[in-house]
């Protein structure tokens, strides 16, 4: 979908990455941003961001972009080093892809939007479906700007899952990472874990709890899970 793209450039200048870069706080010039860190945006999560920011799911000031119940901030640029001049600026994919998936749970699964945010309140992830009624976290998602590290977040996940709390955490910071998100769902114990790559590369899991035990399978779902 170029045109998709196209849209999205023109307003990424326009509109946010004047706004990220002249916020009080950071005053870069426009002109250090890398273009070209664009090609690495799917027009799939392209479309979708434009349509949380288009529909007033998310709010932004000063670069920064905020859904209803989020714990944090999003930005959709990262900086490179200080020492450059202009200062490089970088498209950030991960929360294009978490802003995206915020439209996509409200208009394609009906979630209304007061129930989602970005980030829970412990980190673990970065984006919550909360139940209305107890403010609960019925699903909880994970974002990676790459299959292969969607792949491997599973891996890992699986593996851990199935095992008890680990008296030291994983010195390997992808296998470290994984093991966090295990750690993060025994916390809680939401219903359904969506893991989600670029360009709907999605992975959805029914949390089963072994009975006596903090172990858990993820059993494969289908997108049915995630409505509403």
């Amino acid at each position: 979908m170029p045109q998709v793209m196209e849209k999205f450039a023109d307003r990424l200048h326009r509109e946010w990455l004047p706004s990220y870069c002249n916020a009080s706080n950071r005053q870069y010039s426009i002109e250090g941003f890398k273009s070209s860190t664009i090609g690495n945006l799917s027009s799939f999560d392209a479309m979708w961001f434009m349509r949380a920011i288009d529909d007033a799911l998310v709010t932004e000031n000063e670069g920064y972009f905020l859904a209803p119940k989020s714990s944090a901030k999003e930005m959709l640029f990262w900086e490179g080093s200080k020492k450059e001049s202009p200062r490089p600026i970088f498209l950030w994919i991960e929360p294009i892809i978490t802003i995206g998936a915020i439209a996509r749970l409200n208009k394609q699964f009906g979630w209304p939007s007061s129930q989602l945010g970005a980030q829970s309140k412990t980190w673990e992830f970065d984006l919550v479906c909360y139940c209305s009624d107890t403010g609960v976290e019925h699903i909880v998602c994970e974002v990676k700007r790459t299959s292969k590290e969607i792949e491997k977040l599973l891996h890992f996940m699986h593996y851990y899952s199935a095992r008890e709390k680990q008296e030291i955490e994983p010195k390997n910071q992808t296998e470290r990472n994984a093991y966090r998100k295990v750690q993060g769902i025994r916390k809680i114990w939401p219903k359904i874990f969506w893991a989600l790559g670029p360009n709907d590369d999605s992975h959805i899991f029914k949390i089963v709890r072994t009975e006596g035990s903090e172990n858990f399978d993820l059993l494969p779902v289908t997108e049915d899970e995630l409505m509403y």
